[in-house]
């Protein structure tokens, strides 16, 4: 079973890739997509990362995350892929356990697993069964990122794609990843959440800038609008600007004025 690793980068973020890459295994296949904003950076992709057999760079002019990603999930024809960063570290069973997990549930199209920061504990909060359904998941307090991501390849030979309008450099700097997977269930495709560790990370999410950055405010408006429907998101967003209000002693009217902006400036993107 063949695994394509598709690590996204931009300009002098090509550094930091060969730390990023396991010893050679077969059928493991490393997709690098490299943006960058100026020709000078091509001139300093680093030597490991030319010479190794099993690492395919493509590069693309201009800057924007989910078109980066979009880029190396065109290139990549493997059984499965999984969505990495320059700042990822794999652990040591991530192969093994991604490849052992898609043969024991043939009818998984996407697995999810766990992340853990550079200190080793969890990235955040998960729930605790080994292995649960995505919608039940989400009931249980859960949301996707990039890095917890995996799909068969059959999946984006059928078209799934990061929607261009979230992720940063976009109109909405986050919530790519839950447009990515409502996308997904809305094709059919089986979504599972799994209790197995396959990287570390140092990255922070967008989305704990909440509090502080009015374009997340929008992103999370547009993604509950994307998601849930009309008149469900108007109530997610009402119930998230009383929680702020009620535990954080934060003024609810901007927070509810920014998420209903967003909600607003998704409706000509809605499924």
């Amino acid at each position: 079973m063949s695994l394509d690793i598709l690590i996204c980068t931009i300009d002098h973020g090509i550094d930091s890739v060969p730390g990023v890459l396991l010893k050679p295994v077969e059928g493991v296949r490393y997709v690098v997509s490299m943006q960058y904003t100026d020709e000078k950076y091509l001139n300093s992709i680093p030597q490991g990362l030319k010479s190794r057999e099993d690492v395919r760079i493509i590069t693309m002019e201009g800057s924007g995350l989910t078109r980066n990603r979009n880029n190396a999930l065109a290139a990549s024809d493997a059984d499965i892929v999984m969505i990495a960063d320059d700042d990822e570290r794999l652990s040591s069973t991530a192969v093994e356990i991604i490849r052992h997990t898609y043969n024991e549930h043939p009818d998984v199209d996407i697995a999810l697993f766990r992340l853990n920061n550079i200190d080793d504990q969890p990235f955040k909060d998960y729930p605790d069964a080994e292995q649960l359904e995505y919608r039940e998941a989400c009931r249980q307090g859960y949301y996707p990122s990039s890095l917890e991501i995996t799909m068969r390849g059959k999946v984006i030979r059928e078209g799934l794609r990061f929607n261009k309008q979230f992720g940063l450099g976009s109109l909405f700097p986050c919530g790519e990843e839950d447009i990515l997977i409502y996308d997904a269930l809305l094709k059919n495709h089986n979504v599972m959440l799994f209790n197995k560790v396959i990287a570390q990370t140092i990255a922070g999410s967008t989305g704990s800038k909440f509090l502080t950055d009015s374009n997340v405010q929008r992103a999370k408006g547009a993604v509950f609008r994307y998601c849930f429907g009309k008149w469900n998101a108007i109530w997610r967003i009402t119930k998230e600007a009383c929680f702020y209000l009620i535990h954080k002693g934060r003024n609810p009217f901007p927070l509810f004025h920014n998420m209903m902006k967003g909600f607003k400036q998704v409706k000509h993107l809605l499924p």
